[in-house]
């Protein structure tokens, strides 16, 4: 394999890009295998920022990785500026972790968590040099495999994918692919790997159209570990640690896909959670921990589980999060705990505002438990309320029009309650797998009708309602419930330009009109039309576990508006998920009194123990950023920071109010991409530490593409006044590699030394041998305005001109600039002098 290096393949072309840092690993907790006998790539069809947020991307990479003869590395979805590059540059797409070209992988394992990533596939194919069609790929390429609850409907993919694997990855695709490895590592070829593939009861095939979804019985055993691995170092979408609490949900949503898909319930214990919790906390360096499932509110015990956990955790600026809650499970105490903390808003999704037909979604959302809660909510604190409905649900009764009781029930609320009210619409998709599989879609047409007559009906300033665009509902649709046809003219659609269907900045919805009229079949009436009993659905080949006539068992119990019980282990409406191993897993809650957190670790320092504390002492630091670091944003680079803090287990003293963060504070931030050999920062501790341990603790808890150079700390005396880091910055001394544009001006280098000369203590000199290397010292003031002044000479961008490293930062004792610069250590000596004589 010819590995790929983009920062010196690609060079300043990053530069154009937006958010380099997606396209080049490097992060804390990554894992990088020099070999192995098999190699995956392992890919989701969008940006870094939501494959990153994904539970799953980071479950499959733990889980490959751990096998010894899987080598696992990372790679998404290009954004369309990235991937002109790599096409004007003729570079194909590669790995995260050691820039393997994807083609040269021996398999390409893509999750897929919604439809319309359908476009993301192709263009991680297509960017890699991997043709679309199966049927046109060869020995040397890659197998594609996909799983997901995006795929539970192949049939549109069959062309595209190799295979599918049909169901938790726990629970069969990690031993297949064991078993996989060890056939790569006998001389085994593609062929061979496929045929075993096809064998297996989880793998759907374009050839073996039938699977039955794997289930994970071991979910919260001990062969199920906490994941956390590589931690993101950019802002992403969710940037929260995550403990799946439960698998799978007890209520029975007849509209829910991931109802289904994740049936039965699998709860873990109270006990395996706080675990988890704090591995996240002190090895991940998570402070905001979301608790996980499609019903939280359903865990057993989620109040004593919330006990637990601030009570240990209380004080050490570590917060949770419910984002799944039912309006069922709002009870008092659970109000009061999540009152400790932000109350910004209470989100309920209701889905439909009339009793009888929550009845029929087998949910029992009524509006006087509405009311109840809302009541109780706003005397805590709560001021505002987001609703969640759908419009094209197949309950509509005779004579109403849910339109109108949408806006009716929102009226209602508002004028009973007087809180803000908020409303979030979409269009209903009748999903497979689910009870509502042979309704019929509104048109985009109708949904638009629907959601134009809410926004006029409801009066403006006192609602604000946003909709999904119907058009988006029927592009997900089409391919949900669609047939092989629908994956060629996604091909269509992509080779037009359409890209990132989810994000509006790339979405070209016009496009898809354009390729979905052209079709020789009438895609909206096949996609939107009511299915009938008898008929073979595309998707009829998988078997996610609920037999097909409990479906239809539950569609009548919808047109009855019958409820059907939870999910239970004395269940007695049997829908065939469970069996011998398979089966409704909820742990006995302990004893609340016997329940105690784990704790964060044994070592001298807690992290945030120091909450509440004054600052004692100051640390002063100098660290490196190299290789990927310099292309990570400034919002990134702090976040990195703050985990690193936590990891660290330092007494680093945090800010007061609502969301505290370290004390940290960074002397300037400097343009992305340009690498530096000396940034200086400062935190406070709240008691004295040897510099020597900060270091080993800080190098142990930063990626390794940031060096700690340097640390000095000093006790701090409250008579003086503590000056911030930019208080002593005077600029800095660079290292400008004119770069091969650059060179041919002339009379460059004699344009920046004069405009040096102008400005006390700046200087350009180039070295003696090379002409374009610059060594460039230039205070902070005018750092900006001669970096200008090359752009405007060279009539280009920056980057494109030279190769900027900062070789030291400088700092005066006053700001002044008719003083010596020197570096930051000289001058924080000084400062630590005078806070130790008025001690």
């Amino acid at each position: 394999m010819h590995n790929i290096d983009p920062l010196s393949v690609l060079g300043p072309d990053l530069a154009s890009v937006q958010n380099p840092a997606r396209y080049l690993g490097g992060e804390y907790g990554q894992i990088v295998k020099a070999s192995a006998p098999l190699t995956v790539a392992l890919a989701f069809p969008d940006l870094y920022e939501i494959a990153m947020s994904n539970l799953a991307i980071k479950i499959l990479y733990d889980g490959m990785n751990r096998l010894e003869k899987v080598r696992c590395e990372r790679v998404f979805a290009p954004a369309p500026d990235f991937e002109e590059v790599l096409k004007r540059r003729q570079v194909p797409l590669y790995t995260l972790e050691s820039g393997i070209p994807v083609r040269e992988c021996d398999i390409l394992a893509v999750s897929i968590g919604y439809e319309p990533g359908i476009t993301g596939l192709l263009s991680i194919l297509d960017t890699a040099g991997i043709p679309f069609l199966r049927a046109d790929r060869g020995a040397d390429d890659p197998i594609v495999i996909a799983g997901g609850c995006g795929v539970t409907n192949p049939a549109p993919f069959s062309n595209i994918l190799d295979a599918v694997f049909i169901g938790e990855a726990e629970a069969g695709l990690f031993d297949l692919l064991a078993e996989l490895a060890l056939m790569r590592e006998n001389g085994v070829g593609r062929d061979g790997l496929l045929e075993r593939l096809e064998s297996h009861p989880s793998i759907w095939t374009a050839n073996k159209p039938r699977a039955k979804r794997a289930v994970f019985s071991g979910f919260g055993g001990e062969g199920d570990r906490q994941v956390c691995f590589p931690v993101p170092h950019m802002r992403v979408v969710q940037d929260h640690g995550s403990v799946e609490i439960m698998r799978g949900c007890p209520n029975g949503c007849r509209f829910c896909h991931a109802g289904v898909n994740y049936r039965p319930q699998r709860m873990k214990s109270r006990e395996r959670v706080l675990e988890d919790v704090a591995f996240l906390v002190n090895e991940g360096g998570y402070r905001e921990i979301s608790l996980m499932s499609l019903s939280s509110g359903d865990y057993e015990g989620i109040d004593g589980l919330l006990d637990s956990l601030t009570a240990e955790w209380a004080g050490k600026h570590v917060s949770f999060q419910l984002p799944s809650l039912k309006v069922n499970t709002f009870t008092l105490p659970l109000l009061e705990r999540m009152a400790e903390v932000r109350k910004g808003g209470l989100t309920l999704a209701i889905e439909t505002p009339v009793d009888g037909w929550q009845r029929s979604l087998n949910k029992e959302v009524y509006r006087d438990r509405i009311l109840d809660i809302l009541t109780e909510a706003k005397r805590r604190g709560w001021n505002k309320v987001k609703f969640y409905f759908m419009i094209g649900l197949p309950v509509e009764s005779e004579g109403s029009r849910e339109e109108e009781e949408i806006v009716r029930f929102l009226l209602d609320i508002q004028e009973r309650t007087r809180m803000q009210c908020n409303a979030n619409i979409g269009t209903f998709i009748p999903k497979p797998h689910t009870p509502y599989q042979w309704a019929r879609q509104l048109s985009s047409e109708e949904a638009d009708r629907k959601l134009s007559y809410i926004h006029g009906a409801l009066p403006k300033g006192r609602f604000k309602v946003s909709t999904h665009r119907p058009f988006n509902s029927f592009l997900e649709a089409m391919i949900t419930r669609g047939d092989e046809r629908v994956g060629d003219l996604a091909i269509e659609a992509y080779r037009r330009g359409c890209r990132l269907d989810a994000w509006e900045d790339w979405a070209k919805p016009e496009v898809w009109k354009e390729v979905i009229a052209g079709a020789s079949w009438d895609v909206e009436a096949e996609t939107i039309r009511e299915r009938s009993r008898d008929e073979v659905l595309p998707w009829d080949g998988v078997s996610v576990g609920v037999s097909k006539s409990w479906l239809w068992r539950e569609k009548e119990r919808s047109d009855a508006q019958t409820l059907t019980a939870a999910c239970d282990t004395d269940c007695e409406d049997r829908c065939g998920v469970c069996g011998k191993t398979v089966k409704v897993v909820k742990p006995t809650p302990p004893e609340k009194e016997s329940v105690t957190a784990e704790k964060p670790r044994e070592e001298a320092f807690v992290p945030g123990k120091s909450r509440g504390k004054e600052a004692t002492h100051r640390v002063l630091l100098s660290f490196s950023k190299t290789k990927e670091a310099p292309w990570v944003p400034h919002l990134g680079l702090l976040e990195i920071w703050h985990k690193a803090f936590q990891r660290s287990a330092l007494p680093v003293i945090f800010t007061e109010g609502f969301n505290p963060l370290p004390r940290f504070e960074l002397a300037q931030s400097m343009s992305v991409g340009v690498s530096s050999k000396d940034e200086i920062a400062s935190f406070l501790l709240s008691e004295p530490v040897d510099p020597a341990v900060i270091e080993a603790a800080l190098k142990k808890s930063l990626p390794a593409n940031i060096g700690v150079n340097r640390v000095f700390a000093y006790p701090l005396s409250t008579r003086l006044r503590r000056e911030s880091l930019s208080k002593y910055l005077w600029g800095n001394r660079y290292r400008y590699r004119i770069r091969e544009e650059g060179r041919g001006f002339s009379a460059l280098l004699g344009l920046a030394s004069a405009y040096a000369q102008g400005i006390p203590g700046a200087s350009v000199e180039a070295d003696a041998h090379d002409p374009f290397l610059w060594s460039v010292t230039m205070p902070f003031r005018a750092d900006r305005p001669f970096r200008d002044m090359l752009e405007t000479e060279t009539a280009l961008p920056l980057y494109r001109v030279a190769e900027i490293t900062k070789l030291e930062a400088l700092a005066v004792p006053g700001n002044d600039d008719d003083e010596t610069p020197t570096d930051f250590f000289s001058v924080f000596g000084e400062v630590a002098k005078a806070n130790e004589a008025a001690l």
